[in-house]
């Protein structure tokens, strides 16, 4: 029998964050109140409480006493604060990771479903080395040679767990666009799609087109991607990007919403074996 998979660090932070929130109002004890005793401003202490900021094993040290916690719990949470806090591998990156995205790896690492729609360019998680230093070059022209290596291996990094022994579910509806955008050149646009149609022949891995002919689909304003997670359902999430921040909704209706267009996108996108056949046909012809 296979082990369930150890929850993350990011799973772990939010645990302990929602935690903490129960634990403050059941206290009765104000936002303000709380973040006064470990001298952070009310929206640190909401962010902490919201999974977004992680916390220091003193603050819950500082709020146990606060919030009337038998010794038992707060040596629970203690440890959950140590799993909490463990780095990330993409510390090692620094500042070429913004703090935006930083949120987002830890999610991506986490999550044990994985649905995007894209509608100019191949997802991250699916990207070859020259396409993904396309991409990289076309949005950032002004970045050196080592950057741009940089980037692209923190994108490889990010694709390892693809191909673990748990990998995620990956569903990607692409936009027929994506096939068609020459990106890179004709080799590197090849090499890309015959890519995409060896990676959807992997079990856990979905690849549908949405063709133009579809017609119009409740996507057309911009991409998204929902995070699932299996060990912790309520951290399902939104993930909107505009190439200089991003956007989480995990409000139940916010993920009810997108959740409810995936499926439409799925349903209006060619099935998968067809559209593994339309990657090959554009590949051939490249």
């Amino acid at each position: 029998m296979t082990m369930p998979r150890k929850p993350g660090p990011t799973i772990r932070r939010w645990q302990l964050g929602y935690e903490l929130r129960e634990h403050r109002e059941a206290a009765s004890v104000s936002i303000k109140a709380a973040a006064a005793e470990i001298e952070v401003q009310p929206a640190t202490l909401s962010k902490i409480e919201g999974g977004k900021q992680a916390i220091k094993g003193t603050y819950v040290k500082l709020l146990a006493p606060m919030y009337n916690l038998p010794s038992d719990e707060r040596a629970r949470l203690l440890e959950l604060a140590t799993e909490a806090n463990q780095p990330g591998w993409w510390v090692s990156y620094g500042k070429l990771v913004p703090d935006w995205f930083k949120l987002y790896l830890g999610y991506e690492l986490d999550a044990s479903d994985l649905c995007t729609y894209e509608s100019e360019l191949v997802p991250g998680l699916l990207q070859t080395v020259d396409y993904a230093r396309a991409v990289a070059l076309a949005t950032r022209p002004d970045s050196s040679d080592t950057e741009l290596d940089k980037q692209v291996e923190l994108r490889r990094e990010r694709q390892q767990r693809i191909f673990t022994t748990e990998p995620p579910t990956v569903r990607a509806v692409l936009n027929e666009a994506v096939l068609l955008r020459l990106t890179g050149g004709h080799a590197v646009m090849r090499e890309q799609l015959e890519h995409l149609a060896r990676l959807a022949e992997l079990p856990h891995v979905t690849i549908q087109v949405l063709t133009f002919d579809s017609g119009a689909h409740p996507a057309m304003t911009a991409p998204f991607s929902l995070l699932g997670f299996e060990q912790e359902p309520r951290m399902n999430t939104v993930y909107l990007e505009n190439g200089r921040g991003s956007l989480y909704l995990e409000k139940p209706a916010d993920v009810h919403r997108y959740t409810t267009m995936f499926d439409q996108l799925c349903r209006q996108a060619l099935e998968p074996q067809a559209s593994r056949e339309l990657i090959d046909r554009v590949a051939i012809n490249l």
